[in-house]
This record gives structure tokens, C-alpha cells and sequence, in this order.
């Protein structure tokens, strides 16, 4: 007859299961030992004996001056802990401090109701037309102030293609007010032609020194190219008028008698190619840039060489909400189209200065009579719908201002 046999129990368990109870082991004891800490019973360090040889000098004053240390450190971990006891218990009366009756209730309103709306007109100068209240704004506008301060020379770049709409009148007052030197560098030469560049260069040199600059568009990190002469005609990716931008730097160095190096701010507007500026100057990319404004948003130091550093400064529109217009600054690219609160007006002014034809050929689709209706076509053949199939024309404008500017 066969003995029979118990077979024995696998003692494998799945990976899920075994997880598990490392997991709970793992919380049980970290609540044992967050309990034992709380009643006081935890691990506590033993403290260290100060030990002096006997043949050191003066060894009952070392241990004494020890002592009174080691009690004034032991005096002041006490005053810690019974100022965080003070605060906590304050914290617990005020949370257990609520209205009971409706004549507290009704004045706990009143009050909230009277806060919020000074916190509305204390808000209403940084709040700008396009209707949101760009936090940012006041922040990058200290970034500006300190570079400002920093610098001993502050650039200002504006776009050759609307030079007096990119000046930011400010800044300016600022830099004279404060004893800087102000350099205006007239940007993006390359995209407007040669006579108003002269043009503009003539009337901004009758009140700052102005250089004309068309920052590298080259593609590698390093070692970027440039011209040696100020050729204004000239179709190249390669930087044009650094080394004027570097001569006048130098003269005003050796004007100054400055043997240790001085500090360059670079400021302006939104997108108006500052960090490119920067990064040809220095013959590598050193900064970010990109096409939307807001790239940069602190300033950041960059030491070009032994006697020039240049500070690059966020982009901020500076403007009082009474002299700003948000479809100017729009077209100028100098906020967000997605912080925009009514994108449909930067795209009636882009379809009064381009033909209808343009808009017909670069979206393919056929002739319409009002901006409406081309807003509508273009948010159909997105998809962009809402509630009873309406066309999303808020949708399909963004689109046209993140193409178009």
C-alpha cells in the first residue's frame, strides 16, 4: 500500500502581493516611529564629551567657555520650540474663531466683500486692456529696474520695422535719470528695406547714439559668424554690426578710464530679438530664444570678455493701461495671443493691411466678405465647434494670430 503524502504548501507569492506587504510594513513602521517621537520615546543622541588634554593650556577655562556654549545653544533650541508651541496654539484659536450668530456672519461678509474690492482698484493700474491680469507683468518690470541699476551702459533694442512703437519712453527716463549711458540698436535691418533704415538711423542719432544690427541666424552653437563691415544690402545669416556694437563699448571703456570690466544691460520690448543680440555678441548660443515673446523670464548674466559682461533683462511692456493699445501691442507680438481676451481684434487689423486674395491662397478656401465670415470658414475646417454647432470664431482667431504675428 502507497504511504500517503501531504503535499507541501508553495510558499511563492505574486509580485503584487509581496509589494503590498512590503508597502504596509513600511507605513506601520513609519507610524510607530512618528508616534514614539510624538510621546517623546525615540532615539535621542547621546551627547559628546568634551575632552581637552591635560597638557593643553588653560584647560578648566576651554571646558567652561564649552559649557556655557553648549547651554546657550540648549537655551536657544528651547525659545524655538515654545515660539513654534505660541504659534501653533494661536493658529488653533483662530480656526476655532468663527462666526456663530447672522449679525457675525452679515459683517464677516461685509468685510470680505470691502477687501475684495480694494484689492480690485489697488489691481486696476496693473491690470492690462486686453482684460487679464498679467501677474508677471510687475515681476519682469523689477528685472528690468535691476538690470538698469546694474548695468553702467543699457542697450536698447528696437525693431527696425517700427522703431518708435518698440521705444518704451520708461525705460529711458529711467536709464537718464539714473546717470546711465542709453545706446539704441536698431534690429532686424534685414527686414525692411535698405533706405529706411537710414532713414531711421538719421533721426534716432539726432537724440541717442544708434547702430544699426541684424543678429546671426545661424543654426550651430558656437562660433558664429559675422561681418566686418556694416553692409546693410547684404542677404547673409551671419551677424551684421557687432563690431561697431564693440568699438563704441571699447570707447567709452577707455573715455571712462575703466580697467575692470562694466556691465551692458540689454532691454526693450517683447521679441525684439534681445537674447539673439546677446548670443551674437558672443558668437554662441548662450541665451534662449525662441519666436514667442516671454522666452526669457529673469536676468541672467554673460561675461563676453575680460571687460565687457552683458546683462540680458525679460521683455515688458512698460506702458500706462491708458497709453497702451492691445491690438498694437499684439501686432508687435509682444504678448501671448492665448493671454489675449479678444483675439478677434488683432485679426480685423492683420485683414485691413492684407489682401483678401493672400488669406484666400494661404488657407485655401473661398472668397468671403467680413472677418466673421472668414473666421467661421476657418473654424469649420478645424473642427472648432460649440454648443449647436456654431463655429468657435475665438478659436480659429487665436490660430490666425499664432501663424500671422
Amino acid at each position: 500500500m502507497a504511504k500517503y503524502c501531504l503535499k507541501k504548501a508553495s510558499k511563492r507569492v505574486s509580485c503584487a502581493k509581496r509589494y503590498k506587504i512590503e508597502r504596509k510594513v513600511k507605513e506601520h513602521n513609519r507610524k510607530v516611529k512618528k508616534e514614539a517621537k510624538k510621546a517623546g520615546k525615540g532615539k535621542k543622541k547621546k551627547e559628546k564629551m568634551i575632552t581637552v588634554p591635560n597638557s593643553c593650556p588653560f584647560k578648566d577655562e576651554i571646558l567652561q567657555e564649552a559649557e556655557r556654549t553648549r547651554e546657550k545653544i540648549k537655551a536657544q533650541q528651547e525659545a524655538k520650540k515654545e515660539a513654534a508651541k505660541q504659534r501653533a496654539a494661536a493658529g488653533k484659536l483662530k480656526a476655532n474663531d468663527k462666526p456663530t450668530t447672522l449679525e457675525d456672519l452679515s459683517k464677516k461678509a461685509a468685510r470680505q466683500a470691502s477687501d475684495y474690492e480694494f484689492s480690485v482698484l489697488m489691481n486696476a493700474e496693473k491690470k492690462g486692456e486686453t482684460g487679464k491680469l498679467d501677474k508677471s507683468t510687475s515681476v519682469y518690470a523689477a528685472e528690468v529696474r535691476k538690470t538698469i541699476a546694474a548695468a553702467d551702459v543699457v542697450i536698447e533694442v528696437l525693431d527696425a520695422r517700427d522703431p518708435l512703437g518698440s521705444r518704451s519712453p520708461s525705460v529711458e527716463q529711467q536709464v537718464i535719470s539714473s546717470g546711465k549711458r542709453l545706446v539704441l540698436l536698431l534690429n532686424k535691418i534685414d527686414l525692411v528695406p535698405r533706405e529706411n533704415v537710414i532713414q531711421w538711423l538719421e533721426y534716432l542719432r539726432g537724440q541717442y547714439p544708434t547702430l544699426a544690427f541684424k543678429a546671426s541666424t545661424q543654426d550651430q552653437k558656437s562660433n558664429l559668424g559675422r561681418f566686418k563691415h556694416s553692409n546693410l544690402n547684404s542677404g547673409t545669416s551671419k551677424c551684421i554690426g557687432a563690431d561697431l556694437v564693440m568699438k563704441l563699448l571699447g570707447n567709452y571703456c577707455r573715455n571712462k578710464d575703466i580697467r575692470t570690466s562694466i556691465r551692458v544691460g540689454v532691454v526693450g520690448f517683447p521679441n525684439v530679438g534681445k537674447s539673439s543680440v546677446i548670443n551674437s555678441l558672443k558668437r554662441q548660443k548662450a541665451c534662449n530664444v525662441g519666436a514667442t515673446p516671454g522666452v526669457t523670464k529673469e536676468l541672467q548674466e554673460i561675461e563676453l570678455d575680460k571687460h565687457i559682461r552683458l546683462i540680458d533683462s525679460p521683455g515688458v511692456v512698460l506702458l500706462a493701461a491708458n497709453e497702451r493699445d492691445p491690438i498694437e501691442v499684439a501686432l508687435k507680438n509682444a504678448v501671448r495671443v492665448e493671454n489675449l481676451l479678444d483675439p478677434i481684434g488683432p485679426v480685423h487689423a492683420i485683414l485691413r493691411r492684407c489682401s483678401t486674395k493672400v488669406l484666400m491662397m494661404q488657407y485655401n478656401m473661398p472668397e468671403f466678405d467680413s472677418v466673421d465670415q472668414f473666421l467661421a470658414i476657418l473654424a469649420r475646417r478645424m473642427g472648432r465647434l460649440r454648443k449647436g454647432a456654431r463655429p468657435d470664431v475665438n478659436a480659429a482667431a487665436r490660430k490666425v494670430g499664432n501663424l500671422l504675428l
